[in-house]
């Protein structure tokens, strides 16, 4: 390769955008940092709204039957560590700035894909621990007579099948997509590094 057609090429005026273009372009940039930011935190929200409503009625419907139902409180204990370990894990995988616009980057990129795969493993950890309150959730409603042994049955195999396409897709998830990225953005970190 010719660097020296290169170089000319690359310091071109057609290569260099104008100040006007340069604004636009920057201005596009925070748009799209902006608009991301604000999916995120929608993404975190959602959960966080939808189990603090669930709480709440738990909690109220424990305290009306004096103290029954708290199998239900349990599961969403289970349901609020993993959303804390959750919310950890996005600000313990996080990039430094460390000057370097493209090597920072990079860095980001491998960060969240680090912060992604971290938060596989601890639905993958949880998964057992969410299973025995579940579990004497529905023994609870069976022994209280507000469940028949069918309805249990039933309900046990929806929440196994709801479970397992849930693990499944993150296991496809991890194997397909997250590792092949990972590999990408390290030896991409690495080439840059020297």
């Amino acid at each position: 390769m010719e660097f020296d057609r290169l170089e000319q090429a690359w310091r071109s005026d057609a290569n260099t955008p104008t100040d006007e273009s340069h604004a636009l372009l920057k201005e596009q940039l925070m748009h799209t940092l902006k608009t991301r930011r604000h999916l995120e935190m929608l993404l975190a929200g959602i959960p966080t709204v939808t189990l603090t409503l669930f709480t709440v009625m738990a909690l109220a419907a424990v305290l009306k039957n004096q103290g029954a139902g708290w199998p239900g409180i349990a599961m969403l204990a289970v349901c609020w560590m993993v959303m804390g370990t959750l919310l950890w894990n996005g600000f313990r995988h996080r990039s430094r700035d460390t000057g370097s616009p493209l090597r920072d980057t990079v860095a980001g990129l491998l960060a969240a894909n680090r912060r992604a795969r971290s938060n596989c493993h601890v639905f993958w950890a949880m998964l057992p621990v969410f299973m025995l309150p579940l579990f004497m959730a529905i023994q609870r409603l069976q022994d209280d007579g507000r469940m028949n042994t069918t309805a249990g049955w039933q309900a046990m195999a929806v929440c196994g099948l709801a479970l397992a396409a849930s693990t499944g897709w993150n296991l496809l998830r991890y194997i397909l997509v997250l590792k092949p990225e990972q590999r990408r953005l390290e030896a991409l970190l690495a080439d840059y590094g020297t």
